[in-house]
């Protein structure tokens, strides 16, 4: 195995659509150079089979959440069960968590409650946080402007302009894209991370959606994000080798000695 690798931040092998193939895919990941997967989990069940992806492949990392549009299935108990989900060697994070005005499959306040609760529960337990956010951004800053704040937060599929990107920067985020980068009617998002400092960038997949062109309106998978790898490398200028060592040390950074 090499010692620089791409990461996927942000996937879900756990999907009714991957996890039947889930050797397959990992495999086929490896071979693309894709060594480490991380899984998002959307709610206590989902968080429960990312790990036990992670305790089947030793490539795979979990994250531990509540989706926005699952937020009106939290209850009370929700979050004690994530905290001692989240004290597992697997768990690498809090995630995804956020707020998702587009479809509004859970109402905006049980959305924002659940998760200022999670964002709360990421800072108590010192992990990184990561951030779904559409269509939101300007009730995401409100909600956070008083909370203490976990030690790293990543807003994942980053779908905002410059100067949401600015703003979110000032505050240290990181940021992550995936297949969304190819898109042809993608401009803003290519001048966005074409602006990103090198240090907060990552990749992800957020696999079965979001295929990367030419594969785009396929079912998508860890593999692919090496052609998401290559756009970036072209919009940035750089040299993929140099590219591919900072993307590893991104992860890395962020994730911390759990990230196995």
């Amino acid at each position: 195995m090499s010692d620089v690798f791409l990461v996927d931040v942000h996937a879900h092998l756990q999907d009714e659509k991957l996890f039947s193939e889930c050797s397959e895919l990992v495999a086929r990941a490896s071979e693309s150079g894709v060594q480490r997967i991380i899984n998002a989990g959307t709610c206590v069940e989902t968080s429960l089979q990312a790990i036990d992806i992670a305790r089947q492949y030793p490539g795979c990392s979990a994250l531990v959440g509540v989706h926005p549009h699952d937020a009106s299935g939290a209850d009370a108990e929700t979050e004690n069960r994530l905290r001692e989900l989240a004290k597992l060697p697997e768990v690498v994070g809090i995630g995804e968590i956020g707020l998702d005005f587009h479809y509004n499959f859970s109402p905006p306040e049980i959305q924002t409650a659940v998760f200022k609760a999670l964002w709360l529960l990421a800072a108590e337990l010192d992990m990184p946080a990561v951030i779904h956010v559409r269509e939101a951004f300007d009730d995401f800053f409100a909600a956070i402007k008083e909370l203490p704040r976990p030690p790293k937060v990543m807003l994942h599929c980053f779908s905002g302009d410059i100067e949401i990107a600015r703003k979110a920067a000032d505050l240290g985020f990181h940021f992550s894209i995936g297949g969304a980068l190819t898109f042809t009617k993608s401009d803003m998002t290519r001048a966005v991370f074409k602006f990103l400092p090198d240090n907060v960038i990552h990749l992800e997949t957020d696999c079965p959606y979001l295929a990367p062109q030419p594969k785009r309106g396929k079912r998508n998978e860890p593999a692919w994000l090496a052609l998401t790898f290559e756009h970036l490398c072209k919009l940035r200028g750089t040299d993929c080798e140099d590219m591919r060592r900072k993307l590893h040390n991104n992860a890395i950074t962020f994730f911390g000695s759990r990230l196995s």
